[in-house]
């Protein structure tokens, strides 16, 4: 089982912060946009304490386990067998000049654009997405 975990960023002006990622063949999916996150190491078993050790090393931010909001948990089965378990989550109010971007680049995007860039993203930064757009919807 494959487990991964990572959030979308909101910034204070209420665009969402997301990572270009590097354009290198050898990475997964590579110039293509992605929330921050990555694997769980073998030790890490909770998916919390995954996407913050993720966001500290990709994007430089260190904050508190209240600050990470659950957007959503998920396992999927893909038709080879490999199943993936995953937990995305939203941290908001992000001050964009305290980022210290580590992999790839920061890319910050309007929620009325979002559309624009759709086809550039992972499947899995789609899902996470489309669910914040849902919630903020919902909300207003």
């Amino acid at each position: 089982m494959i487990s991964i975990a990572g959030a979308i960023l909101i910034s204070r002006e209420g665009n969402l912060l997301l990572q270009r990622r590097d354009n290198n063949p050898a990475i997964s999916s590579p110039n293509m946009i992605s929330i921050f996150g990555g694997s769980a190491e073998p030790q890490e078993s909770n998916l919390q304490d995954v996407a913050m050790r993720e966001i500290r090393e990709e994007t430089g931010l260190n904050l508190k386990a209240s600050a990470y909001q659950a957007l959503v948990e998920f396992e999927n089965q893909y038709p080879d067998g490999r199943i993936i378990r995953g937990k995305f989550f939203l941290l908001t109010e992000i001050d964009t000049s305290t980022l210290e971007i580590t992999e790839g680049t920061l890319i910050e995007i309007p929620v009325s654009e979002v559309g624009k860039y759709i086809h550039e993203m992972v499947p899995t930064t789609c899902f996470a997405v489309s669910l914040y757009l849902q919630s903020i919807k919902k909300q207003s």
